[in-house]
């Protein structure tokens, strides 16, 4: 039993069937109940995913095709903007839901309806209503190409920081091949990571409720919530509010989104600024009432992986951090920088990478071994320390407190046995064949390589089959730990530290082995041509719009592992030695609890999930701390309070109240994007006038906020300080 089944089942004892109505309404089919007697074992799944299918409905249609085209391509494009945004905005999976069923049921009505036969197949382009399943493979085609892709890392930190620029064909063949990899993996592991019903990934469950919902299944037709309302009318009426509320922190009232209270008391003291900016600082007690930054995630993951997150957060960024910051531990202060993945000389002056890279961007190891060893933020070193521990306690969590399960669900796919009701219900559908996966992902490997070999990458083919391997390693344990926590710790660490050893002085290498949508590419190549000063780091953005921290994460570890390698960085004799004991920790910490947890059983010892505390403890290298105590007292209320106390009223709301408030959030964002913020065009960009909660003072100084270092008002533009400095 997983330890998600055991805290939802032991905090509050579930009742035999899904109370539908406040009053107990018992108009619910008696054949659902029947069948709620055999459903899944684990309780979210229960109430949020309905026991009844229709296998006659059709899928793969013509309308898919158009619609996830087109939600693909605008969602890419706008993910790729965000990704060089010094905000974070989302291109929301419920805008697209909404949005496509909307088309969908316009298509449904005016497209023609006549059929044709073709090799033996009836098609045509409106092959009746707008269903459930045809909208859910929409959403699921939308949510795997609408985003950043991960190669764009690569491109942007060489293009940035390296002046080298792949060529098109290059860059688009390396973006599909390490999308698609991924395809080819999950498709042969879904047997271990998709049919056991203990891995329940509930991120799934709120889009669950969300369809069946919209689409008013018969389950869902008798659900009423408060004043009578509808499951559909509450979510429109919640959506709207939301909508209308956020224009003020995104846009109106900016401060809100990064309310640093703390900070106002004494703005100018480096101590201060330090520990309490959630925009460069630890955040410590930093408020945000922007939805963005607290997210629907937080009322439906369970409590105890999100008090393991908060609570490795609070950890490092609220305790070991100011320590450090104070004591001047490892130069902390002297660095100026509490977070920060640059790289420094001594003096707390920026290193410059390129005077050390040969032409062919390999590090001169004469020439960099002759000048003094750089320094790097010691919260970054702990970062990298926390990844392994992460990591290693992964595997050593799940073989603990998992194997049995995963032995048993391993002998039930041999056997060929069902685990419950939804997996029964699938066997009516033709599985799609391992062997198509396998070949899939062969092709895709084949493309790699020559992507690897003929663009630059630095990456031999011996070093991405190496990196396949790794990536192969991982997914099991972490795909276990992401589908019963809901949260998965980042493998970047150790698959750098393998190729900084394999391939040293490599940076392009090792940002490549770490990552094994044309739209993608081209948004890119128009932002970085447009704002490379900004991006860069070569001089502040004037309005505070654009930033390349994300580029910027990602090549500064390619320096640590790939251009100096952890030959250098992490020698034992070193001072940032200490970063392989999260090796040790990792294997040791789950252990000791799993002793435990025999010594003193009735201490649910499993829920002190190490790995993800530890993902917790390394997730901000670059600062903007934002949202992180909003976001716990919001998860208390509704997964502590409500859960507990207010059951029925959870097992609701609380689904369909996440959709719309993302759903709300999502508009919002698309239409100050596009309408408001320049995303159509630079004639449409509307700057709010300048008041208290948008201090915006534009003079011949560089910063939005001048004297303040943020939006925040926290921190000394001009670097003078009033204390808190060496």
């Amino acid at each position: 039993m997983s330890d998600v089944k055991q805290e939802i089942n032991e905090e509050s004892a579930p009742e035999n069937t899904l109370d539908l109505n406040e009053k107990g309404d018992s108009s619910v089919d008696s054949s659902i109940e029947v069948d709620e007697k055999e459903n899944s074992p684990i309780e979210a799944v229960r109430l949020a995913v309905p026991v009844t299918d229709d296998p006659s409905l059709p899928v793969v249609t013509f309308r898919f095709w158009i619609i996830s085209l087109i939600f693909t391509a605008l969602g890419a494009t706008i993910q790729q903007y965000y990704f060089f945004r010094s905000t974070y905005g989302a291109f929301s999976i419920f805008f697209v839901n909404l949005a496509s069923f909307s088309m969908g049921n316009a298509m449904a009505r005016w497209l023609p309806t006549k059929k044709w036969t073709i090799f033996g197949q009836v098609l045509s382009l409106n092959p009746g209503p707008f269903n459930i399943k045809e909208h859910a493979l929409i959403g699921v085609a939308v949510a795997t190409g609408a985003n950043s892709a991960y190669a764009v890392d690569i491109l942007s930190a060489t293009d940035l920081y390296l002046g080298f620029r792949i060529n098109a064909l290059g860059s688009l063949l390396l973006i599909m091949t390490t999308q698609c990899l991924g395809y080819g993996m999950a498709g042969m592991l879904r047997k271990f990571l998709v049919y056991p019903s203990e891995m329940v990934w509930y991120s799934n469950l709120v889009q669950v409720a969300f369809f069946n919902t919209i689409h008013n299944t018969e389950e869902y037709k008798q659900i009423r919530l408060v004043r009578g309302w509808s499951r559909m009318k509450f979510f429109w009426i919640v959506a709207a509010i939301c909508f209308v509320y956020q224009f003020i922190p995104q846009w109106l009232a900016p401060l809100l989104v990064y309310f640093d209270w703390i900070c106002w008391i004494n703005p100018f003291n480096m101590n201060v600024w330090a520990l309490f900016s959630s925009m460069s600082g630890a955040g410590i007690l930093s408020l945000s009432f922007d939805w963005t930054s607290i997210a629907g995630q937080t009322l439906y993951l369970p409590l105890n992986g999100q008090l393991c997150w908060y609570g490795g957060i609070i950890l490092s960024y609220w305790i070991i951090m100011p320590i450090m910051w104070i004591t001047n531990t490892l130069d902390t202060k002297t660095l100026k920088r509490p977070l920060s993945a640059r790289l420094f000389h001594e003096d707390g002056t920026m290193f410059n990478i390129n005077k050390f890279l040969t032409k062919e961007h390999t590090l001169n190891s004469t020439l960099y071994d002759a000048s003094p060893p750089v320094r790097i933020a010691p919260m970054y070193a702990i970062g990298f320390m926390t990844s392994f521990i992460a990591l290693s306690a992964c595997f050593s969590h799940v073989a603990c407190f998992h194997g049995a399960e995963i032995w048993a669900s391993w002998k039930r796919t041999v056997k060929s046995k069902d685990e419950d009701i939804h997996t029964r219900m699938m066997r009516v559908y033709p599985e799609v064949p391992q062997s198509w996966y396998a070949i899939f992902y062969i092709i895709m490997v084949a493309l790699s390589i020559v992507a690897c070999e003929l663009y630059g990458t630095q990456l031999p083919w011996w070093g991405l089959l190496l990196s396949l391997f790794v990536g192969w390693a991982l997914t099991l344990p972490l795909g276990v730990i992401q589908s019963v926590t809901g949260y998965s710790p980042r493998i970047m660490g150790l698959t750098e530290l393998i190729c900084g050893y394999a391939l040293p002085g490599k940076p392009i290498a090792n940002m490549t082995f770490k990552c094994y949508s044309f739209f993608n590419y081209m948004t890119m190549i128009l932002i970085i041509d447009s704002q490379r000063p900004a991006l860069n780091g070569e001089a502040p953005d004037r309005h505070g719009l654009w930033t390349g921290q994300r580029a910027l994460s990602f090549w500064g570890s390619a320096l640590v592992y790939g251009a100096l390698g952890p030959q250098r960085m992490f020698a034992l004799d070193g001072r940032y030695w200490f970063v392989f004991l999260g090796f040790a920790i990792g294997i040791i910490a789950p252990i000791i609890l799993w002793l435990l947890s025999k010594a003193y059983p009735r201490i649910q010892w499993s829920k002190f999930n190490i790995a993800v505390i530890a993902g917790g403890m390394g997730i901000f290298p670059n600062g903007y701390t934002v949202g992180v105590f909003s976001s716990l007292v919001v998860s208390l209320i509704f997964q502590y309070y409500i859960f507990r106390y207010h059951k029925t009223w959870w097992t609701k709301y609380v689904y369909i109240l996440s959709a719309a408030l993302d759903t709300g959030a999502a508009f919002t964002g698309l239409i100050i994007f596009l309408f408001i913020g320049g995303g159509l065009s630079g004639s449409l960009n509307a700057k709010v006038p300048s008041w208290w909660a948008n201090h915006y003072v534009e003079d011949n100084r560089s910063y939005p906020n001048y004297p303040y270092l943020g939006v925040d008002r926290c921190g000394a533009a001009d670097d003078k300080w009033t204390g808190g400095t060496l």
